[in-house]
């Protein structure tokens, strides 16, 4: 029978291509005639973001698109002694846009997308294409795209923070993938692969949920395209300053219905993830990927569409050597070489099926995604660096080494494998009518996670579990090794409808349910309600209210935690697994207006509450995360954008987030901490909020591209940023750190000229781009080390010169 299943499948891929999506499109339809009267036969083209789409009017002059993917299109309309009619068309997920046009009188656009009328979403969607992601100095990072939208703060290993805490859900061509907190530097993407984005940070409707949602990033990678038969590509090695190189190869190939698309991609650099100095030691990384992509029509209303995606990163973990360094009192000795290896793997199989009278799309979506994280301590050199003991200090069991100083203990060595394996299905129905687009679905998947921990600490520092042998003098630390494993599963059944009961008015509602097992289990009945109201001008207001519910991943329960607090003194037990799910209550009211064109402007107020905040903590003396359990959270903001993409190409954005987040009390991984850490009192004790490391006060995000020369192929674009600066402390009382870091403020610059393959004009001649990271060579200190970070220091200048060459 399996051979029959993986037969059938690999004919159907043989044998079929058009775009096949998940949550990742909308509807556009609409109404011809000529002064009032229908007009049937009159064709309809709908051309954007590298794709095409065509169709006829019937007897009663109407015309429907299903399934076309988020972004901005062209739509034609066309009829023998007509003038054409064009009209821009912003297609938003989920969402129906209806383009009524007289071939005879003014063309009336309603409910277009997110910018446009009562029938899209005012605020908390923001849509990054093709272009916007070619021109940006960010284009070498995911996590840094997603950080210019608002809502988002840029933390850690450039993690984004969105909406007050941690946790950002992605979608890959409609599959789910998910994301564990506690150990990669990789981004889960590399945005070399990528389309473009549309990004929730707010309002996220009931097919979402299951995970931590700070924000969902709807990612496509690559579209269908508009090219003719044959295959294209483009060959780009790239180099810059602090040794970066790289080499990407793209390639398309369109034969029949089919499309296929190839990306290989391969970058080092001698600065891979933040470093705890201002010139990092230790510091290397790689970091290659292969994905493929097979989009196929099955026949004129079904599709299917096919993606692998296989990902190696390696990275050092940059040292400080200098005990007497004011930024890090954490330190290695020279040559301590403790490395991490991250394996990535993800697959999905997407079947799409457009309904006979296109007001309909049923999909079905079985997914599989691997990851495994190899943490390679250098163990005999780990124990002999030392730091301040920010989980025992004044801890009466807590032993120290170092007799003139009780508060510094040896470093612990970490070596450890974790892996986890992910296999689920997605089952959708959408369905639009004159008033309504409704939605049923069901999400589940089976995880399976193992690993394996050794550590080592100071053998003068041990306190030896029973029955330990006390290692010979001449031994320099104690190791010890423990294994686990668990699986679990997650279940989301859920039904959303946006019903337009009058021009000016739009519900947006639904009701989803989620169920979690594995180390710990949950479940939870999480409501969503929006809605907007349009002044009948240039106005829409908003309003939202939604429960989400996030289940902790098999991966970031820390086994090696616990044993470690057992033996170095800290616990004389072994708690067990209490790691609780995240349940939030979020609130939203917000504005949009649009000033004229394309110039739209809104503001968005929110506020979080959160029961079991899903947080980290610093593992050990590694940069690695541990994950845990605020009892209670809260979080609240106010969001602006500003933007504008002019007539002439160019275009530019201005974003502001002014936001505070709140946490206290520790609920789940109590293991990890001692007594005296939840605000000095019993961890039993009833929560005081105290700000989160992570929260910043302001962070505002500006940029301006221009497009000059022939066919407007050459750009340049500047951007800056600025923040005020994260806290120093959290709730740790035994470090006696206070303040907020000072405020900073860079600019990146990216300029040149984009080919890319098959696509006319801008496929042929030589590509050439140039980023400059930090202009100014403003280096300042992002975090220090408080026993829930490492100290980590934003880098110096960097530039990066790219050729790409088209065949």
């Amino acid at each position: 029978m399996s051979r029959w299943i993986a037969t059938a499948i690999v004919a159907c891929m043989l044998l079929s291509t058009a775009p096949a999506f998940a949550a990742v499109m909308g509807f556009v339809r609409g109404v011809i005639t000529e002064s009032g009267v229908p007009v049937a036969g009159a064709s309809i083209t709908l051309t954007g973001e590298g794709s095409k789409f065509t169709t006829t009017t019937n007897a009663r002059g109407e015309y429907s698109f299903a399934a076309v993917p988020f972004g901005r299109y062209q739509l034609v309309a066309h009829h023998a002694g007509a003038e054409d009619h064009t009209v821009e068309v912003d297609v938003a997920s989920d969402s129906v846009a209806t383009v009524n046009i007289d071939l005879l009188k003014t063309i009336v656009v309603t409910a277009v997308t997110a910018s446009a009328g009562a029938g899209g979403t005012p605020v908390a969607v923001t849509t990054i294409d093709r272009a916007q992601i070619d021109a940006s100095p960010d284009r070498n990072s995911l996590n840094k795209l997603i950080t210019t939208v608002p809502g988002a703060v840029s933390f850690s290993y450039n993690e984004p923070v969105i909406n007050g805490f941690h946790g950002v859900t992605y979608e890959i061509d409609g599959a789910p993938l998910p994301l564990a907190t506690t150990s990669n530097f990789a981004e889960i993407v590399d945005p070399q692969d990528i389309d473009s984005l549309e990004i929730f940070t707010g309002a996220i409707p009931a097919e979402f949920g299951g995970d931590r949602m700070g924000a969902v990033v709807n990612i496509i990678t690559d579209r269908f395209e508009n090219i003719p038969e044959g295959t294209y590509g483009t060959l780009t090695g790239g180099a810059g300053n602090q040794s970066q190189a790289l080499g990407q190869l793209d390639m398309v190939s369109r034969f029949g219905n089919n499309e296929v698309f190839l990306n290989l991609n391969t970058a080092s650099t001698a600065y891979g993830i933040e470093a705890p100095t201002f010139v990092p030691i230790h510091d290397e990384s790689s970091a290659s990927d292969e994905f493929l992509r097979w989009v196929s029509k099955l026949n004129d209303r079904a599709t299917l569409a096919f993606d692998f995606s296989n990902q190696l990163s390696q990275f050092q973990i940059p040292i400080n050597t200098d005990p007497n360094n004011i930024n890090d009192p954490i330190y290695a000795i020279p040559g301590t070489d403790d490395t991490q290896l991250e394996y990535d793997r993800f697959a999905n199989l997407n079947f799409t099926q457009i309904s006979k009278d296109g007001n309909g799309v049923f999909q079905l979506i079985p997914w599989f995604r691997s990851t495994r994280v190899d943490y390679d301590g250098d163990l005999a050199a780990d124990v002999q660096g030392m730091g301040p003991n920010f989980g025992c200090a004044n801890y009466p069991d807590c032993s120290s080494d170092v007799p003139s100083d009780p508060d510094y203990i040896n470093n612990v060595g970490l070596a450890q494998t974790t892996y986890a394996s992910y296999l689920g299905l997605r089952v959708s129905q959408l369905r639009s009518s004159k008033n309504h687009t409704w939605k049923i679905g069901l999400d589940a998947n089976r995880e399976n996670s193992y690993g394996s921990q050794t550590y080592a600490c100071y053998y003068v520092a041990c306190a030896l579990p029973s029955g330990g042998v006390t290692p010979p003098v001449a031994s320099p630390y104690f190791a010890s090794s423990s294994a686990q494993a668990q699986a679990g599963s997650q279940i989301g059944i859920y039904a959303q409808d946006k019903w337009e009961a009058s021009k000016n008015v739009v519900f947006d509602y639904g009701l989803r349910y989620d169920h979690s097992t594995g180390y710990t289990s949950g479940y939870m009945i999480e409501p969503r309600f929006g809605v907007n109201v349009s002044d009948g001008g240039r106005n829409v207001f908003h309003l939202f209210y939604g429960r989400y519910y996030a289940a902790p991943l098999l991966e970031d329960v820390r086994q090696a935690c616990v044993i470690f607090a057992a033996q170095n003194g800290c616990s004389t037990t072994t708690p067990p697994y209490d790691l609780q799910p995240e349940m939030d209550s979020y609130y939203e009211i917000g504005m949009q207006h649009t000033f004229s064109g394309n110039l739209t402007g809104w503001a968005n107020l929110y506020e979080k509450n959160v029961v079991n905040v899903l947080d980290t903590t610093q593992l050990l003396n590694t940069p690695l995360f541990a994950v845990y359990n605020n009892a209670i959270g809260h979080a609240q903001g106010l969001e602006i954008r500003l933007q504008d993409r002019q007539r002439n190409g160019n275009d530019w954005y201005f974003t502001s987030t002014v936001s505070e987040s709140l946490a206290g009390g520790i609920s789940g991984s109590t293991f990890l901490f001692p007594p005296n850490v939840n605000q000095g009192l019993p961890i039993s004790s009833p929560a005081q909020l105290s700000i989160e490391d992570h929260s910043q006060l302001v962070d505002s995000t500006a940029g301006y591209t221009a497009h000059f020369g022939a066919n407007r192929a050459w750009f340049t674009t500047l951007q800056a940023d600025y923040g005020s600066g994260f806290p120093v402390q959290f709730e740790d009382a035994d470090v006696n750190l206070n303040g907020t870091l000072p405020a900073h403020t860079t600019f990146d610059l990216s300029a040149g000229r984009i080919v890319n393959a098959g696509k006319g004009p801008a496929s042929r001649g030589l590509g050439v781009t140039l980023d400059v990271q930090n202009i100014l060579n403003h280096q300042y200190v992002i975090k220090l080390a408080n026993g829930f970070n490492t100290t980590q220091i934003a880098n110096s200048r960097t530039f990066l010169f790219k050729l790409t060459e088209p065949f």
